[in-house]
């Protein structure tokens, strides 16, 4: 996808152009994963996304995380969440399209008074957004990380979101609406994911919804892990108002008492 200086960079929006055909077969060697499959025409390309977005439980698949040199699941560095106002600025570029999804669903479905939880806030920027694009609701962002806490306070100072500095995996109040946005490649392992996903589900109050994506591919097997938890899964992917693409976005709910 093209930035400003018209550079091409990663994007969590996956549009017809990215398919290569259907997959055939795949092999694993100590050179890797090599994958095998039958070439797509642009028309075919075009048909599956459109029927993608048509079917309810369409779904995104990232078997495989980025690896360091010795096959480890690669994770961003502490030094990597030090917020600067260059990296806050790439950051929100790339999640305009969940700020506006994240709205279109938690407006028709949050009462007035319902507590939205960013457990891994980062800059901010997505729980701000929500705070003023749903006033009657109250925010809470946390973080790990105390320097993103502290850019969030200070770039959103007038803003009504609580920001604290927290654990996801220690501190989590329960709530009515999850944003879970970082279960994902290079910010985690996939095992580490697929725990916090299962604890930070424990924190969802009767019929509060869990909204799961991230700028890198979602980690866990989040249908498999909604069933054993007896949690609803709604939906799996998403797509910007009159767009042919499509993102990872996980809607869960958790069953009325």
């Amino acid at each position: 996808m093209p930035d400003d200086q018209g550079q091409r960079r990663l994007s969590s929006l996956l549009r017809p152009s990215m398919l290569l055909g259907p997959l055939t077969s795949h092999h694993w060697s100590n050179e890797g994963v090599a994958l095998f499959y039958q070439a797509a025409t642009p028309a075919a390309k075009h048909l599956a996304f459109i029927e993608a977005q048509q079917q309810i439980h369409s779904d995104v698949c990232f078997p495989y995380p980025p690896l360091e040199m010795h096959a480890e699941e690669f994770v961003c560095p502490p030094s990597f969440w030090e917020c600067d106002d260059e990296r806050a600025t790439q950051l929100n570029i790339d999640e305009a399209h969940f700020r506006e999804q994240c709205v279109a669903v938690l407006r028709e479905r949050l009462k007035p008074g319902a507590l939205i939880h960013d457990p891994a806030c980062s800059t901010g920027e997505l729980i701000a957004h929500l705070a003023q694009a749903l006033p009657r609701c109250r925010c809470l962002g946390s973080d790990l990380s105390a320097s993103m806490i502290r850019y969030a306070s200070q770039r959103h100072v007038g803003s009504t979101v609580r920001f604290r500095q927290a654990d996801a995996a220690r501190e989590n109040p329960a709530c009515d609406a999850l944003i879970l946005r970082f279960l994902n490649a290079e910010v985690v392992t996939r095992r580490d994911a697929e725990t916090l996903l299962r604890t930070l589900l424990g924190s969802l109050k009767p019929s509060g919804l869990a909204l799961v994506f991230g700028h890198t591919p979602v980690l866990p097997a989040v249908p498999w892990i909604a069933q054993a938890l007896g949690i609803t899964l709604e939906s799996c992917v998403a797509a910007r108002p009159g767009q042919l693409e499509l993102f990872q976005f996980y809607l869960l709910s958790r069953p009325s008492a």
